[in-house]
């Protein structure tokens, strides 16, 4: 079973930023997708407590790229622009930050920018987590999908 976290927008709120930690640690995650928007370095150090892999594409509000890939690369985590494609347990992803169109080609289409939660079954299936902050909705969450199963599982942070 291969198990991915998704979560974006966290615009260091750092206490939904560990109970993201929490909640992927906890569920045995294979690896955690960030679609954007970290903000500041000092939430990859949080991050760093995941036992998963990390792989963060950037957002329109991590300002300084430099200092973030810098510590990015201090914790071997793989930071990209998007849309950023890579494979897992046979399952095609691209990830953004903002939403695309057309939708590309893949097994699961992951972005944040709205702060809204949203999953579209189907090929692709789209996943945006909604907002790990919390700033406009009130209300911080992430996703977990199962890639075995396709199921795509959101939580409150």
């Amino acid at each position: 079973m291969s198990l991915v976290g998704v979560i974006s927008d966290t615009h260091d709120n750092l206490d939904r930023v560990r109970a993201a930690v929490r909640l992927f640690n906890g569920l045995g995650a294979d690896l955690v997708v960030h679609c954007g928007d970290v903000v500041a370095q000092f939430v990859l150090v949080e991050l760093s407590r995941l036992k998963p892999a990390l792989t963060v594409v950037y957002g329109n509000c991590d300002g300084d790229r430099q200092a973030l890939a810098a510590r990015a690369a201090e914790f071997g985590f793989t930071i990209a622009d998007g849309p950023y494609r890579f494979s897992l347990s046979g399952r095609q992803f691209v990830v953004s930050h903002q939403p695309v169109e057309p939708v590309p080609d893949c097994d699961y289409y992951l972005y944040g920018h709205t702060h809204r939660r949203e999953h579209l079954p189907g090929r692709p299936q789209v996943v945006n987590p909604g907002e790990a902050c919390g700033w406009l909705t009130g209300r911080g969450t992430a996703a977990v999908i199962d890639t075995d199963a396709g199921t795509v599982a959101f939580h409150d942070l």
